[in-house]
């Protein structure tokens, strides 16, 4: 059996977030990342995942999943798809297997593997090699696929930047270059920063002014960072020694990084300059840095709980400094500001990331960076990935800036299908289910559940609820009592008490007289009980109670 090689991006593409690319040929698929996109506090959802019915339909083809890093847009749709399928080997370096198993917990029936640089792993059709590149977080790689039946090769960047300094991983630039020179035929290369001019810059500088801001401090200071920044919070655990001040951490996630780092021996922890939050009230104000979540203005993040003062133990004084050294994503701005403003009207001195006050330095490529990998790899085929519509698209400009031909480059969709064969690749009319499923309190929903959901919550929005509670005797086949009717957002009960009463008096003689009365009991409430309602009619929902 012959078929072309196959790629396709579940979700990533013309979004920011719920990357996951799938790679095929013949009987082998491999998938690379499989992350949430998260929505605002606006949303009846917590977040979106693909679509993972092309994967059931072809599990049996299923050789690994494959962890570009542990960052939640990559890994936060695992738990998910292994609700589906259980048993797909998971690769990953040792700091994203740490985390991703703390998400997973003990109830997981995959197998995970640890990757290295040198590590290959075979299939069939595959050979899968691995290279590091420097991110916001540890143990983030990129992977290139060999195709071996055909020889193409195929590179995903992952999530990259490039820093010189001493702060970090460094991307493995003699890997690149050799394969560079070897030959990628295809490169999927994020996009998030496409739109920024010049380099991205060093986390250097964020530390050298966080460090300036620390010293100076007369009170307490608050400091807010993405968890998953750890290299951030290493640095100031050092700025702690450096300036005599103890250190306490708060909110779960930031823990639960401090047991990644320690399971993965990332370096050694010097248990000594932390505090238990019990003893942040003791602590002169001069000697006490807190490290805490809530970067984005999550709800129940501890800095907004610091916001509304409902932190227990402690609230926000007149003399702390809170600095925030993160940017807010996308719709995440308001909620920041809002919380922002609450602490400065509690008297806080407030620092937030800006051009003139750099306090936050991304871990996403800009557009000398991404010229730069372009440059290292030299492939023959582009597909910008990870970016909405007009980031995939101005990386495709400097991809042409760089020589690649219009036609080598593809600005896809989710779910649309290139292949591969005589080192030649081509878009297809091919197209693979992507309607995104969704999460909501942990749970999977599929798309066609929130859809009714939706249209049950406008409905009650627009028209409220009547709720019909019948008691029934089933040897008498007669209720017990007059139906009880409650009404929300409808009808005001008191002031329609007559009006309710014939209603009870209507059912309960429709039941009596109707033998399949129970199936068909809120068409006769809507039809004949509401026939002349002009407005909005309410959702009915019926309770019987044998």
């Amino acid at each position: 059996m012959y078929n072309n090689l196959k790629i396709a991006a579940l979700g990533g593409l013309q979004e920011v977030g719920k990357n996951c690319y799938i790679i095929e040929k013949n009987d082998d698929l491999i998938i690379i990342d499989c992350g949430v996109k998260f929505l605002n506090n606006n949303n009846l959802e917590d977040g979106t995942i693909s679509n993972f019915s092309y994967l059931q339909e072809n599990q049996k083809k299923i050789k690994g999943l494959f962890i570009t890093h542990a960052h939640e847009d990559h890994i936060g749709g695992i738990p998910y798809l292994l609700q589906l399928i259980p048993h797909i080997p998971i690769y990953g370096s040792e700091f994203s297997i740490s985390l991703l198993k703390q998400k997973l917990g003990s109830r997981t029936k995959s197998r995970t593997i640890i990757f290295r640089d040198e590590s290959v792993v075979r299939t069939r059709e595959f050979r899968v090699n691995f290279f590091r590149v420097t991110h916001s977080i540890p143990g983030s790689f990129g992977v290139i696929v060999e195709s071996l039946a055909d020889n193409l090769r195929i590179a995903t960047t992952g999530d990259f930047k490039f820093d010189w300094t001493e702060i970090g991983e460094k991307t493995d630039l003699a890997k690149l270059a050799d394969y560079g020179k070897r030959g990628i035929d295809l490169l999927l290369s994020e996009s998030t920063n496409s739109e920024i001019p010049g380099s991205t810059p060093s986390e250097a500088k964020v530390i050298r002014r966080l460090e300036s801001i620390i010293t100076e401090a007369t009170g307490r200071v608050i400091i807010t960072s993405f968890a998953s920044n750890v290299y951030r919070l290493k640095k100031v655990i050092e700025i702690a020694k450096k300036t005599q001040k103890k250190i306490a951490l708060l909110g779960s996630s930031l823990l639960k990084m401090m047991k990644a780092i320690h399971k993965a021996s990332l370096w050694p922890i010097d248990s000594s300059v932390f505090l238990q939050s019990s003893a942040i009230s003791k602590t002169p104000k001069n000697k006490l840095i807190i490290f805490c979540t809530g970067s984005q203005g999550e709800e129940k993040a501890v800095l907004s709980r610091l916001a509304h003062q409902n932190y227990p133990g402690w609230k926000v004084e007149t003399d702390d400094v809170i600095i925030l050294t993160s940017s807010p994503i996308m719709d995440n701005r308001f909620n920041v500001e809002m919380i922002s403003n609450k602490l400065f009207a509690l008297g806080a001195k407030i620092y937030e990331n800006s051009k003139e006050d750099l306090l936050h330095a991304s871990g996403h490529a800009c557009q000398e960076d991404l010229k730069l990998m372009l440059k290292l790899i030299n492939p023959t085929y582009l597909m910008p990935i990870h970016g909405d519509f007009r980031m995939l698209k101005n990386h495709s400009y400097l991809a042409q800036e760089l020589g690649i031909p219009t036609s080598n480059i593809f600005v896809c969709q989710n779910g649309e299908v290139i292949e591969g064969n005589n080192k030649k690749f081509f878009l297809t009319e091919k197209k693979i289910l992507t309607q995104p499923n969704y999460v909501f309190n942990n749970r999977l929903v599929l798309s066609e559940e929130l859809d009714n959901n939706l249209i049950l919550r406008k409905k009650m929005s627009l028209g409220g609820v009547m709720l019909i509670i019948l008691f029934y005797q089933p040897d008498l086949k007669k209720l017990t009592d007059l139906p009880h009717i409650f009404t929300y957002g409808f009808i005001n009960m008191e002031k329609h008490r007559n009006l309710i009463t014939s209603w009870k008096n209507k059912i309960q003689e429709w039941v009596e007289r109707e033998p399949n009365w129970k199936k068909s009991i809120r068409d006769y409430a809507e039809t004949e009980l509401l026939r002349d309602w002009k407005m909005e009619k309410p959702y009915i929902h019926c309770l019987i109670e044998e």
